[in-house]
């Protein structure tokens, strides 16, 4: 065979081949692989953080999607209801796009729980058996994708409060519980709990992470923590959203310590910031602060204290409208 005719033949071969793997790739962008490929909502739910879905059956005409969301006692918030309702249509988007047969389900209800018990909060009608209605509703994670949205930029913006003569009279009689002291707005206590967190009964590291979580940073424990010479070991993070790297140290107080930030503490504590250089600092503690936090923060405007006084002010910077 003539060198002519191979190099007809290797072209031909490879013009074959080249078509081949272009059908294939036409095929797979055209193929529903994930929920993606189904309706706009479900679109919208890749990109959300979700609550946690605990089980989902289809009994005939109804299907069951049980949330692992623990529900407050009384009457369910509307904000919750909306919640969950909402991303139980996304679940319904979810099924029948991965082949789930749901043409004759009619109705979808919706459960929370209360303790170990599942309690119905919520229905989706149907109006036509197997469409699955579009449901607007508030989002998990209010403008998470949103990069000008950041609910800790007002912290510089607070007054810090400090009465003379407080942290005395607490060192005696002892610190009450930080709950007891703030109040969380409806819709932060909704999106705390569809993140399976129970605003009424969390300690103070829990309710940090989840309230950065439900704004749309990725938060991530470093292991190594902090060591703070008045309490011990501190728990440390590094939170992330729109490319900010937030620093972010939790030192709650334990019961026999003293009620007022250590001026170590706040010392170790900068240092830690000026060796890992995060574009945001946060320590978080239910102790009060002492006047030392003001030169700090003057000193770096990174950091931020966010003692006893601060935390209402904090938790409200998560109740977004």
């Amino acid at each position: 065979m003539s060198p002519t005719v191979t190099a007809v033949i290797v072209v031909v071969v490879g013009m074959v081949l080249l078509g081949i793997i272009w059908a294939v790739m036409s095929i797979m962008r055209s193929t529903p692989a994930d929920v993606s490929a189904g309706s706009g909502s479900a679109r919208v739910a890749r990109d959300q953080l979700r609550p946690i879905l605990a089980d989902f059956h289809v009994r005939g005409e109804i299907a069951e999607v049980y949330y692992a969301v623990p529900l407050p006692q009384g009457e369910i918030d509307d904000h919750l209801r909306d919640l969950l309702c909402h991303d139980a249509s996304l679940v319904l988007h979810e099924k029948k796009t991965h082949g789930l047969p749901i043409e004759q389900v009619t109705r979808a209800t919706v459960y929370g729980r209360l303790g170990e018990e599942p309690v119905e909060i919520g229905v989706i009608e149907l109006e036509v058996p197997g469409e699955i209605p579009e449901i607007v509703a508030p989002e998990l994670v209010p403008h998470a994708s949103a990069t000008g949205f950041d609910p800790l930029a007002h912290l510089g913006e607070q007054d810090f409060e400090f009465q003379p003569g407080l942290v005395d009279r607490e060192s005696q009689e002892g610190l009450p519980p930080f709950l007891n002291e703030i109040v969380i707005a409806k819709s932060v206590e909704a999106r705390l709990r569809a993140a399976g967190v129970d605003p009424t009964n969390v300690s103070l590291q829990d309710l940090s992470i989840s309230l950065l979580r439900t704004a749309g940073y990725e938060v991530e424990v470093e292991r190594a923590g902090l060591a703070t010479p008045e309490s011990g070991t501190a728990e440390m993070y590094r939170a992330r959203k729109a490319g900010v790297d937030v620093l972010v140290v939790i030192a709650p107080h334990a019961e026999g310590e003293h009620p007022e930030l250590g001026e170590r503490t706040v010392n170790t504590f900068t240092i830690k910031v000026a060796q890992t250089s995060p574009q945001r600092a946060l320590l978080i503690t239910d102790k009060f602060g002492p006047y030392l936090v003001y030169e700090k923060e003057r000193a770096d405007p990174r950091c931020r204290f966010i003692t006893r006084e601060r935390l209402q002010a904090f938790v409200d910077g998560f109740a977004v409208q």
